[in-house]
């Protein structure tokens, strides 16, 4: 029996951890799930598995620095759970991963739901201090999030990976 064939799949996971009812598939080894106003895209890559949630398209002009700060702040405060990246496309994403090879249910749900959890706790956070009008009104700023939601749903499923 080769590696490969004793790996987990990810389907195998969805059933066994619980959250195969809350997965949507939306291409080959790609699924996506809803944590509040967040989503996560699971997939495999060879014999990784990896969690993201894709959060804004673009940084906020002229807050950079400030912007960067935070990021690192919550990486520190995920404790290595999560972590926040930016993809060679400039998409600003929560992500995880980590190795199939021994990966039971269990460790795969802390993985996923780990990053639905921060990132529906942190995009709103975000949204307010970086990306909402200095007016107040924070569900005018939630394009990227919107869009996000619409390129999983449909064309660019796999542009924020």
């Amino acid at each position: 029996m080769s590696d490969q064939a004793s790996l987990p799949t990810l389907e195998d996971l969805l059933r066994d951890s619980g959250l195969g009812e809350k997965a949507e598939k939306i291409d080959g080894q790609m699924y996506r799930m809803q944590w509040g106003s967040a989503f996560v895209i699971v997939g495999t890559s060879g014999s990784a598995i990896v969690a993201i949630a894709p959060l804004f398209q673009h940084l906020p002009a002229g807050q950079e620095e400030a912007f960067f700060r935070k990021l690192l702040e919550h990486n520190a405060y995920m404790g290595g759970m999560a972590s926040f990246a930016i993809q060679p496309d400039g998409w600003v994403v929560l992500h995880a991963g980590r190795a199939l090879k021994g990966l039971d249910a269990h460790e795969f749900a802390v993985l996923v739901s780990s990053v639905g959890r921060f990132a529906d706790q942190f995009d709103d956070e975000l949204i307010a201090e970086f990306f909402a009008p200095k007016g107040g009104d924070a569900a005018a700023a939630e394009g990227d999030a919107a869009a996000a939601e619409s390129d999983a749903a449909g064309n660019g499923a796999d542009s924020p990976s």
